[in-house]
């Protein structure tokens, strides 16, 4: 016997996501539903299940009004941001700036280090540490012979 393919959802009317979207709980999306579509004759298995798919109409919506949104409101928000990063940027900048006029001044006043080393750029030496050595062996001065398994 053949299987008859059943459609998923029902087919939902732009008016009927609105009406989803403005109700806040299940009994008043119900109640509006039935005075705003008195003559629609779904019962109430199939209003639930509009109800159910609210967060998925909502989440359309949002997708379709964000992008508008975020070219014009946006614009002021980010100039905004800038400004308040570029304060911020401007005051590092000074104590950065003020900082090192201080290492500069303590630079000036210690004295210099002469350096002996050849490498100029390296001021401390690591110690080395002692090298463990083996013992020498001692070689005698005979060539070694090959070792024969036999009877």
């Amino acid at each position: 016997m053949p299987r008859i393919q059943k459609r998923k959802y029902e087919k939902i009317d732009e008016m009927e996501i609105d009406l989803v979207i403005q109700c806040t709980d299940s009994h008043e999306f119900y109640e509006r539903y039935r005075q705003v579509f008195p003559n629609k004759k779904k019962g109430i298995d199939s209003i639930s299940k509009i109800w159910k798919r609210r967060s998925e109409f909502i989440k359309k919506e949002q997708a379709i009004t964000l992008p508008a949104e975020s070219v014009s409101g946006s614009s002021h928000e980010f100039e905004i941001l800038i400004t308040e990063q570029n304060k911020i940027l401007a005051e590092i900048s000074g104590l950065m700036k003020e900082h090192l006029r201080v290492v500069k001044e303590i630079l000036v006043c210690l004295p210099k280090q002469i350096e002996k080393s050849d490498e100029p750029h390296q001021k401390f030496t690591v110690p080395k540490i002692a090298d463990h050595k083996e013992p020498d062996k001692k070689t005698s001065g005979e060539k070694r012979k090959d070792i024969m398994i036999g009877s």
